[in-house]
């Protein structure tokens, strides 16, 4: 299958059968294949339109889909859709966030068969059967290669089995989110739990920007740092890409390259 994207992100497969934009001068011969137009955020869904468009003049099946179609997501096949080293091994979340499409697109929680894969992109990992989760780690032992949890921790889920479980796995990176002010508590309790893993390794996603100011969400910021977690700071950007003013962008930029913020004493 031949899959299309609108922009290249650090996820997008790089096999020879995907491609990213209009169909360029070197194309598979075999003008049978099916073409998939992949579109990931609702703001592409215009540019996606048109890259079907174009591909249907030169391959004769082309399909367009993508969560911003809302498609609630099938069997993960492992470098399809996302490059390889990622894997997904459920769908769907039982939060209800009001900014979150997932509980609306994929529903509450469905447990996938586990592939393989060293980068977990499970919305919440943490809200499935211990069964299945142990059977994940399970996986994970196998690799040759640091697991990154980047589909992020629940922390208000997070518990010490879980916490036994990295022990006996190669760690690269834990995520958990801390998107309003009342989710501070959970990420410090996580945070406790997380005791001996390096500050490296434990991360932690800030949303920003959805009715806040820009004092609010620098502190928060703060004291995600204070706790001994990497902040990366994400825009809320909405289904129509909102636009923010020079001060929010550069908030966002800033704390989102430790490098960056390093500096900062701790609260």
């Amino acid at each position: 299958m031949i899959r299309v994207f609108p922009r290249r992100t650090k996820w997008t497969p790089t096999d020879d059968l995907a491609f990213v934009g209009p169909p360029g001068l070197f194309l598979p011969e075999d003008r049978a294949q099916p073409v998939y137009v992949s579109c990931t955020f609702t703001w592409d869904v215009p540019a996606s339109e048109r890259l079907a468009k174009a591909w249907r003049n030169e391959f004769r099946e082309v399909r367009l889909g993508g969560p911003a179609f809302d498609d609630p997501g099938g069997e993960f096949v492992p470098g399809r859709f996302l490059k390889t080293g990622v894997t997904i091994t459920s769908r769907g979340c039982p939060l209800r966030c009001p900014w979150c499409f997932v509980p609306k697109r994929e529903g509450t929680i469905r447990e996938l068969p586990i592939r393989d894969g060293w980068i977990v992109q499970d919305s919440n990992l943490l809200a499935c059967s211990e069964g299945h989760v142990r059977a994940v780690f399970d996986m994970l032992r196998r690799q040759k290669r640091g697991a990154v949890f980047s589909g992020g921790f629940e922390a208000a889920r997070f518990r010490p089995w879980h916490r036994q479980l990295l022990n006996s796995i190669r760690v690269g990176e834990i995520w958990f989110a801390a998107d309003t002010d009342a989710a501070i508590k959970d990420l410090r309790h996580a945070v406790r739990l997380c005791a001996g893993i390096s500050r490296e390794k434990l991360r932690c996603y800030v949303m920003i920007g959805r009715g806040e100011t820009i004092w609010n969400a620098e502190g928060r910021l703060l004291q995600v740092y204070g706790l001994g977690v990497l902040p990366f700071a994400q825009l809320y950007r909405g289904p129509d890409a909102l636009a923010y003013s020079r001060e929010w962008r550069e908030l966002a930029r800033k704390w989102s390259r430790p490098a960056a913020y390093r500096w900062q004493p701790r609260p």
